[in-house]
C-alpha cells in the first residue's frame, strides 16, 4: 500500500459536513464544494489545514501539501517591470528540477511576459512551479473555462504518477469520474439558512 498523506476523519460544522478520506502517494482526490459566495472561504481553510499552517483534530497531516497560488503581479509592476516567465520560474520553481515539460504542454516561452498568458496557462505555470519544489500539492482551476480546464487537471495527473499525490479543491463535479477519490460536501443547513449565508446576512461556520 502506497505511503499514507492525508488522513481525515471528516470535517463537520454546524453548517456542513466533509466525510473522511485518505489521501496516498499516487492519488488525486478531488474535494467537491459547489459553487456559491463561499467557496473561497472554504477553499481558503481547506488549504490551510492540508498545508499543516492550523490544527484541525479530525485531520491527521503526515506530508503537508503545498497549495499552488495565483501568480500576481503589483498593477505598478505589471506596467513598468512585468514579470516574464523565466523570470517567475526563477524565483519560484526548483530549477535543478525538470520545468521544461511546461514548454512542451504550452506555447509560451521563458521571454513571455506572465501578465500575457492566459488563466489557464498561469495555473499551470503555478503547478509547474509548486511541484518542482514538492511531490504534494493542492490546488483549484478557478477562473479556468470549460475549454481549459481539463488541460490543467492532466498535467496535475502526470506529475502525480511520480509518486506524488494532490487535492484537487473544486466547484465543479465533472471530474468526478477522473479522479481517485471524489469527496461531496454535505449541507446540514437548511435553505433559508444557506440563503443567507450567500447573500451576506449570516456567516458559514468555520472549520477551526
Amino acid at each position: 500500500m502506497k505511503e499514507l498523506i492525508i488522513e481525515s476523519k471528516g470535517i463537520k460544522t454546524d453548517h456542513y459536513f466533509i466525510p473522511p478520506f485518505e489521501l496516498r502517494e499516487g492519488e488525486l482526490v478531488i474535494i467537491y464544494l459547489e459553487g456559491g459566495a463561499y467557496f473561497d472561504d472554504l477553499k481558503e481553510q481547506l488549504a490551510a489545514i492540508f498545508a499543516g499552517k492550523v490544527h484541525h483534530e479530525n485531520v491527521k497531516v503526515i506530508k503537508p501539501l503545498t497549495f499552488a497560488a495565483p501568480i500576481e503581479e503589483s498593477a505598478l509592476k505589471r506596467i513598468f517591470n512585468p514579470m516574464s516567465v523565466g523570470r517567475y520560474l526563477k524565483k519560484n520553481a526548483n530549477l535543478k528540477k525538470s520545468v521544461l515539460r511546461i514548454f512542451e504542454i504550452d506555447n509560451f516561452t521563458k521571454k513571455d511576459k506572465v501578465k500575457n498568458l492566459e488563466t489557464s496557462e498561469r495555473k499551470r505555470l503555478s503547478l509547474c512551479a509548486v511541484f518542482s519544489k514538492t511531490k504534494y500539492v493542492s490546488f483549484d482551476l478557478r477562473g479556468e473555462g470549460a475549454a481549459y480546464f481539463n488541460k490543467t487537471y492532466q498535467f496535475a495527473k502526470n506529475e502525480i504518477k511520480n509518486d506524488s499525490a494532490a487535492i484537487l479543491i473544486d466547484w465543479s463535479d465533472d471530474l468526478k469520474n477522473d479522479c481517485s477519490k471524489f469527496i461531496a460536501i454535505e449541507w446540514l443547513a437548511g435553505l433559508e439558512e444557506l440563503r443567507k449565508i450567500g447573500n451576506g446576512s449570516a456567516n458559514l461556520s468555520r472549520m477551526y
